[in-house]
């Protein structure tokens, strides 16, 4: 699921921004959710407590709230960044903005074709970042992971199995605290534990009941009693940061 929020309080950008969107999504078989808001720092508060999360944000030089450029500051020292496209009905701000680590200036009012292209560079960002790799120690040699390919972490002693979404599973030599610490350093993605000596991608799970949690693949790991109520708290929290 692909998260876009536009900060605009001019309807016809909003509108052209949720447009596109839809058909964006469609065509290329992808999950797209939209939000808007008209106050930055509304929308700064919630992105800042976690409340909403976003990969792309068209922010508005000329939104209410706080400006622009201090929004893009603020957003910029954040763990999971947005990639960033500004919107302004002059060219004034275009040098500032990508200062900011903006990926592209759209003028309003704006045109169907820029916003296209805006969501196109947002999207070779987003896939830079989302499929993040990562070097592990195997019992042999040195593998890549690809972090969005890996479903779940499942401890064997002094030796992890990492369990990939195609079927395949990699013995890596670490023990669990140091991968579930690796992991919530570099990962994009939230890791759980839903019982001893397992972590589980949250971006993976399918099926949750008492007794097992069911992944994309198919794959089923147990789920401890103790621990049900904690893991099914925690996988709606992560969830509804994403709604």
């Amino acid at each position: 699921m692909i998260h876009v929020a536009v900060v605009s309080d001019e309807p016809d950008t909003m509108g052209m921004v949720r447009r596109v969107c839809g058909p964006f999504a469609r065509d290329r078989g992808l999950d797209l959710s939209f939000r808007s808001y008209e106050n930055s720092y509304v929308f700064l508060q919630e992105a800042e407590n976690r409340k909403r999360l976003f990969e792309i944000v068209f922010l508005d030089t000329s939104v209410r709230g706080m400006n622009a450029l201090d929004t893009a500051a603020a957003l910029r020292k954040m763990a999971e960044a947005p990639v960033l496209v500004f919107l302004s009905a002059t060219e004034g701000y275009c040098m500032d903005a990508f200062r900011a680590g903006a990926v592209h200036y759209l003028k309003t009012p704006l045109a169907e074709k820029d916003v296209v292209e805006a969501l196109e560079r947002g999207f070779v960002f987003l896939e830079r970042d989302w499929h993040r790799k990562v070097v592990f120690k195997t019992a042999d040699d040195l593998a890549v992971v690809d972090l969005s390919t890996l479903e779940a972490v499942v401890s064997d002693d002094h030796q992890q199995l990492f369990c990939l979404a195609d079927g395949r599973q990699l013995e890596v030599r670490a023990r669990i605290s140091e991968v579930k610490e690796r992991l919530s350093d570099v990962s994009p993605f939230v890791f759980l534990s839903p019982c001893r000596g397992i972590l589980v991608n949250s971006e993976a799970v399918l099926q949750l009941t008492p007794a097992q949690v069911v992944l994309r693949s198919g794959r089923t790991l147990p789920v401890a009693k103790r621990k049900y109520t904690e893991f099914k708290e925690a996988l709606t929290h992560v969830k509804s940061l994403l709604l």
